[in-house]
């Protein structure tokens, strides 16, 4: 009679155990990480907040999340935050902006060609291996109102 109910425990233990991994090994499957890509410059006010909100909304959803910067004049105050959302371990990283096709402008700053969009940016970044396919990469420039509208929240 003991020997039947260590059993039917043992058998019990073994079907919740492989219940639990199933689900675990199912939900790495379906977990997606992305990958965003903000193009920065001085002129951004809000990027520290953009930057929080995106890893809390990870977090919340439990979605990997990567974060790169492409650098295009940021500023000391924006690396400072960048370095501080790494510390606390944060995937992010700011990516100097020096291999995007640029001009001079008339007062010495650096900006896009119009002729480079997101897409090349993205080859570019790709090229570089930065981002990769796999990745599902995201790109958003702050700059530009519409982007924004591709923040996950």
């Amino acid at each position: 009679m003991f020997e039947l109910l260590l059993l039917v425990i043992g058998c019990y233990a073994l079907a919740a155990l492989s219940v639990h991994l199933a689900f675990r090994i199912r939900r790495r499957r379906q977990q997606s990480s992305k990958h965003y890509v903000f193009v920065a410059d001085v002129r951004q006010k809000n990027m520290e907040w953009h930057m929080r909100s995106l890893f809390s909304f990870s977090r919340r959803m439990g979605k990997d999340v990567r974060l790169t910067i492409v650098d295009r004049g940021v500023t000391d105050e924006t690396r400072a935050i960048v370095e501080r959302l790494a510390r606390s371990g944060n995937k992010v990283t700011i990516h100097s902006g020096e291999n995007v096709p640029q001009t001079e402008t008339e007062g010495g700053k650096r900006s896009q060609k119009d002729g480079v969009d997101g897409t090349q940016l993205l080859w570019l970044l790709q090229a570089e291996g930065i981002v990769s396919q796999s990745d599902h990469a995201v790109l958003i420039d702050l700059q530009n109102p519409s982007d924004l509208s591709k923040m996950p929240f």
